[in-house]
């Protein structure tokens, strides 16, 4: 027999077993596939991809996701994520998968997370999840859904340097028109007439009141609680659709109490909203000014969240997740009530735009700043700009004895002095018999404008300027104040320069900054003001710092304006010898008169007093006075 053939009838039984195993593997290969694919696997992980947004097949599905966390989703701003963290396992046609739910919280509150379970079985169209509202959140009830609710924190307050409050919660009434309840009134008429009674612009009320919504309330005045005395409310109630809403917002504990410093806060307009880009929201509390601008964060603390579970047909809410809100915390500031006070009632009497500013120079702790009755919206103490007239001598005799000029040197005080071309003049106040020629000390202590104005050869603008920043003038203002701390352009020259000497030309500085200049002085050191308590207020590095020698000759010179000078008046007070300078700059009012800025300022131990008047006479007639009032009081 052929020996191929042979071996070909032995390879056929051998080649249909193999064959018939490998069909058998294929068939039982592909009947695991088809199971492994149609075990709801699949399905699980499309159910948690669906979840976030409601992206499902079913519109009744879709319906019950957006009827259950549409209210949460809009309040959050964005969808939950959502992941399947297992599975779970097929048996007999039913399968339970886990999933993990993240929520990130508005405003910084965190994330809420937690875990739900969703079953889903297998029909004859394949495996689907029963969404029921516990698939959504724990223990969810039939009607309920999610939502979210802002927890306010308690508003912090300010306080004097020994916790008294300054500002903090009020009770107020915010008065108005509700135009539901307006019926056929005419809502224009209305308007102006509560406008009218109230004092408010009418035009502009009428505006909003006709701008408003046909169900909205339109708020006209906020008054405090404590004044509702002061307003015709009898007769505002007679006129159709008044309301007066009762309600707490943060104000000042009396009003007019240190205006510019403490500053305000308000709820956010619409104007405000639409011009934050984003960063204002409707009910946030916006600052302006002052001591709560700077520190809004820490009075306003940090609002909270709740979620909660709403059922709107039984009218209930339970909580489900909440962090809790930070609340405000107390500021306390170096304001001095007694000495506020006390500098309020000095210039109470004022007809002129006027400021008292009491600094302690020790420390630079503004202790007091007051204004008077006609400068309470503008805090000229702070921010006004004026020539600061003779008072700046303070900085022109400290370049002097930079320059070598000493208290004894010899000076020339005429009448009237000329600098290229412009004449300038001494105060009419000044006494004849003392033109002629005097030492330094009796050129700063009898205020000769002349005798300072003739040494611009010897003091550049430059040295002057570098004086005035030994002194604190052109600093940076204090956190939390808004404050002008003065100006000397050391570029000027000329005539320019030569006025500068006296404190005229483009020198400029508020009562503030002229407080600080003598503080300086006082404390041998320049000093940097400060409001706020806790805040660290290190001397600010100037290249020419205050010597000793520079420091007693400045107190000596002016000492001298007390014992010998324009402030004799201060000479017989008790206590630590007083210092100081008057001032009276001029200057042209919109009617083109002349008239005269009065300035004082003066120390006394670790107290400096700066009081101004706008539109005064000399220093030691207007503004004297009313320095002296508070340095005995204080």
């Amino acid at each position: 027999m052929d020996s191929s053939a042979s071996r070909s009838r032995r390879r056929g039984p051998v080649i249909l077993v193999v064959a018939l195993v490998v069909i058998a593997a294929l068939v039982v290969g592909g009947l695991l596939w088809r199971q492994r694919a149609d075990n709801g696997e699949e399905e699980a992980q499309a159910l948690a991809d669906a979840l976030p947004e409601g992206d499902f097949s079913s519109e009744t599905d879709t319906a019950e996701h957006d009827r259950i966390l549409g209210p949460l989703i809009e309040a959050t701003g964005a969808a939950p994520e959502v992941e399947l963290a297992d599975a779970g396992t097929a048996d007999d046609g039913l399968r339970t998968a886990t999933l993990d739910w993240t929520w990130t919280l508005p405003d910084d509150a965190g994330t809420w997370e937690y875990t739900t379970e969703a079953t889903l079985h297998r029909g004859e169209d394949g495996w689907s999840a029963d969404l029921t509202p516990e698939v959504f959140a724990p223990d969810l009830g039939d009607r309920e859904n999610l939502d979210l609710k802002t927890v306010d924190p308690t508003l912090g307050t300010v306080t004097d340097r020994d916790g008294k409050e300054l500002y903090g919660p009020g009770e107020v009434k915010v008065l108005g028109l509700d135009k539901t309840q307006l019926e056929d009134a005419d809502p224009e008429a209305s308007a102006r007439e509560l406008a009218g009674l109230l004092d408010i612009d009418e035009d502009r009320f009428a505006q909003s009141v006709a701008d408003y919504g046909p169900d909205a309330f339109v708020p006209a005045l906020t008054i405090r609680v404590s004044d509702e005395g002061d307003y015709p409310l009898d007769d505002a109630a007679d006129v159709a659709g008044f309301r007066a809403v009762e309600k707490t917002q943060p104000l000042a504990t009396e009003r007019d109490y240190a205006p510019g410093v403490l500053g305000a806060l308000r709820e956010a307009s619409a104007e405000d909203v639409e011009e934050s880009d984003g960063e204002i929201e409707s009910g946030d509390l916006v600052a302006s000014g002052g001591i709560v601008a700077a520190e809004r964060e820490a009075l306003v603390g940090t609002a909270g969240a709740k979620v909660i579970a709403v059922d709107p047909d039984a009218g209930t809410e339970r909580s489900l997740h909440e962090v809790a809100a930070v609340d405000g915390t107390e500021v306390r500031t170096t304001l001095d009530d007694h000495l506020q006070r006390l500098a309020t009632s000095a210039i109470a009497d004022e007809d002129s735009a006027s400021a008292v500013v009491a600094l302690r120079p020790s420390t630079g702790e503004v202790l007091a700043s007051a204004l008077g009755p006609t400068g309470q919206s503008y805090p000229v103490g702070l921010v006004g700009q004026y020539a600061p007239g003779s008072t700046f001598k303070a900085v022109t005799a400290l370049a002097l004895l930079r320059a070598g000029v000493t208290p004894d040197t010899t000076l020339q005080c005429p009448e009237t002095a000329t600098v290229e071309g412009r004449s300038f003049k001494n105060a009419d106040s000044m006494s004849p018999d003392l033109f002629g020629s005097m030492p330094l000390r009796d050129a700063i202590a009898h205020s000769c404008n002349t005798a300072m104005l003739l040494e611009y050869d010897t003091v550049d603008q430059q040295q002057l300027a570098d004086a005035a920043t030994t002194l604190g003038i052109g600093q940076d203002a204090p956190t939390g104040l808004e404050a002008f701390m003065g100006s000397v352009d050391p570029e000027d020259e000329g005539v320019e320069h030569a006025a500068a000497m006296m404190g005229q030309g483009r020198v400029l500085a508020s009562p503030l900054a002229m407080a600080v200049v003598l503080a300086s002085v006082q404390n041998g050191a320049t000093v940097q003001p400060k409001i706020l308590a806790d805040s660290d207020s290190a001397a600010p590095e100037v290249d020419s710092p205050l010597t000793e020698d520079e420091t007693a000759q400045m107190q000596e010179l002016l000492r001298g304006v007390v014992t010998d000078g324009s402030l004799r008046d201060f000479a017989d007070l008790p206590g630590d010898p007083v210092i100081g300078k008057t001032g009276t700059a001029e200057w042209t009012n919109e009617d083109g008169e002349l008239k005269l800025h009065s300035w004082v300022i003066v120390a006394q131990g670790d107290l400096v007093i700066a009081a101004f008047v706008e539109d005064g006479s000399y220093g030691s007639t207007t503004a004297g006075p009313i320095a002296r009032e508070v340095l005995e009081g204080a």
